[in-house]
């Protein structure tokens, strides 16, 4: 046996992480969805689980508990580690289709626009500016970059530059 994951096996390791630390309350303390014990115990005591859906249930938490543990301990110490780091940071979610869909195109903007505070987009604009517009005579018609200064409500440079009210022109000291 190998004592890594690739990358498809590490995403289903963590899946199945993320249901187990629900079943076992690790992750959200009953507060966002019960323990499987506080639930088969809610059941029972509302006469809604056969002793046979019990037991299948303790069965789904004993024997998922022993697979995530017997694969664990067989990966490398750096493999765990790696585990460990990810599991911190990996949510298993239900969402609803609305919510879902919302999440999906929400991802798809932010992969299509980029999205800054404000001040961080001046001092971008800034960097670029003093790399481009300082001594720039290019037409302001032919500029990739005046377009975006001019939708995103950049500063004029303030030098009243004919070609560009981008551009300037300092004096290199």
């Amino acid at each position: 046996m190998k004592d890594y994951l690739n990358k498809f096996e590490t995403n289903q390791f963590m899946v199945m992480n993320s249901i187990l630390q629900s079943i076992l309350g690790i992750k959200n303390s009953g507060v966002d969805g019960p323990k499987l014990k506080t639930m088969r115990e809610e059941w029972a005591k509302g006469g809604n689980l056969t002793k046979e859906e019990h037991r299948s249930l303790k069965t789904i938490e004993t024997y998922m508990e022993k697979f995530i543990m017997s694969v664990y301990n067989r990966l490398s110490p750096k493999e765990q580690e790696k585990i460990q780091k990810k599991l911190f940071k990996y949510a298993f979610q239900l969402v609803d289709d609305y919510t879902f869909q919302k999440m999906s195109r929400d991802a798809q903007d932010k992969i299509q626009n980029a999205v800054m505070p404000r001040q961080q987009f001046y001092n971008w604009c800034k960097e670029i500016m003093a790399a481009k517009c300082n001594g720039c005579t290019k037409d302001w018609n032919t500029c990739d970059l005046y377009e975006v200064f001019e939708d995103n409500f950049v500063p004029e440079s303030g030098f009243d530059c004919k070609n560009c009210k981008f551009a300037y022109s300092l004096e290199n000291a």
